[in-house]
């Protein structure tokens, strides 16, 4: 099972949800993707790039096929894609190795220059999630349900989240996010990990951990084309314009 992976130029994104019926940048995501193999670039998927947990099957049998040639296109460009998984791909954990189209991983510690970033889709730590995770999985099969009945509704959710962040009395981390999210990625910078980058939350954004050590989030394509690049062990959270 791959989790060191050694690179020069790597961008990494997370929560496409291809499949889910919010999802309409799916063509946007794989010219993206397309565009960072052709500027050498390998390509890590934080976790949820399929959708599973509250996928319409009959979008993912139109969006498949394209996927399928973006990811042929890049592997001839001699470019490698890692997968990492969260937790509406968790079923992909059967496939923890070389599947040929890319390489499945838990997690992923990745070596460029001078910097060590660790990279996990970061479910484990939403304290929802860790607390209640039967009725988590209930609650999101039902918001499958919702999306199908009016997409809109997770838009609501995303401005809820934002709502509720600006009463929280602490604000560590990225706005919108529970302070767990920041308070996980400081102990894992105390490893060794230069950088933390998690995915989940679906909000992009940079917090300064302690010792110079940073935690970012590319966020979600559903909402914005936000990217993290490593590049010769320089690492900045960016946003695509095609």
């Amino acid at each position: 099972m791959l989790t060191n992976v050694q690179t020069e130029r790597m961008v990494i994104i997370s929560d496409l949800h291809l499949g889910n019926p919010f999802s309409q940048t799916t063509h946007l995501a794989l010219k993206f993707m397309k565009w960072a193999a052709s500027q050498n670039y390998d390509i890590v998927i934080n976790g949820d790039g399929l959708e599973m947990a509250q996928a319409s099957r009959t979008k993912i049998m139109q969006e498949m096929p394209e996927v399928f040639r973006t990811i042929k296109e890049i592997r001839k460009q001699k470019r490698t894609i890692y997968y990492v998984v969260g937790n509406h791909d968790m079923s992909l954990e059967n496939f923890l190795e070389d599947w040929g189209y890319f390489k499945v991983s838990p997690f992923l510690n990745i070596t460029s220059g001078n910097s060590r970033v660790r990279v996990e889709h970061g479910h484990l730590y939403d304290p929802f999630y860790v607390k209640y995770p039967r009725l988590y999985e209930k609650l999101t099969h039902l918001g499958g349900l919702l999306l199908f009945i009016s997409p809109s509704f997770y838009k609501t959710w995303i401005t809820f989240e934002k709502w509720r962040a600006r009463l929280r009395a602490k604000r560590t981390g990225i706005f919108g996010e529970p302070p767990e999210f920041a308070e996980a990625a400081q102990e894992i910078s105390k490893r060794g990990f230069d950088c933390v980058v998690f995915g989940h939350t679906h909000h992009p954004g940079e917090a300064k951990l302690d010792d110079e050590k940073r935690y970012l989030n590319p966020g979600s394509w559903l909402l914005s084309c936000h990217y993290v690049e490593i590049n010769q062990g320089k690492v900045e959270l960016k946003s695509w314009q095609p």
